[in-house]
């Protein structure tokens, strides 16, 4: 019985664990942030804001700084999935748009880019002249 209790006990507290966390989602998409800004080490930023994702799947700016850290390691397929997703949870998320469209372009597609430039310009992304000239 008293070891029922306790695997009970156990299990309870790790169901608990998993369960959304706002503020540890916080916590660890600043410092995957600062990993990947300040640090350029871009495959610990990546597992950093994994988990702030683990803790808030709503949480948009992981997906985005982890996209930004997909793409500095060369995994465009991947880095695409969570600008997408970010953008699903904000639509209006200008820099996602923007490097959505710089993703696209170190794949060789001029147009997906122009697209997500202008979507970039549409939502009040600064300084996107020099991106749009090549869009005409």
């Amino acid at each position: 019985m008293k070891r029922l209790r306790l695997i009970l006990s156990i299990g309870f507290l790790l169901a608990l664990a998993a369960c959304e966390n706002p503020n540890k989602s916080r916590v660890y998409t600043e410092e995957g942030a600062k990993l990947l800004l300040r640090y350029s080490k871009f495959e610990e930023a990546e597992e950093t804001l994994s988990k702030a994702i683990r803790y808030d799947k709503h949480n948009c700016e992981a997906y985005y700084y982890r996209g930004c850290a997909k793409v500095n390691a060369k995994k465009y397929k991947e880095a695409i999935a969570d600008f997408e997703k970010a953008i699903e949870l904000k639509p209006d998320y200008a820099d996602a748009y923007f490097n959505l469209g710089r993703t696209y372009i170190m794949m060789n597609d001029e147009d997906k880019a122009c697209e997500y430039y202008k979507l970039a310009a549409q939502y009040g992304r600064p300084n996107l002249d020099d991106y749009l000239k090549r869009c005409n």
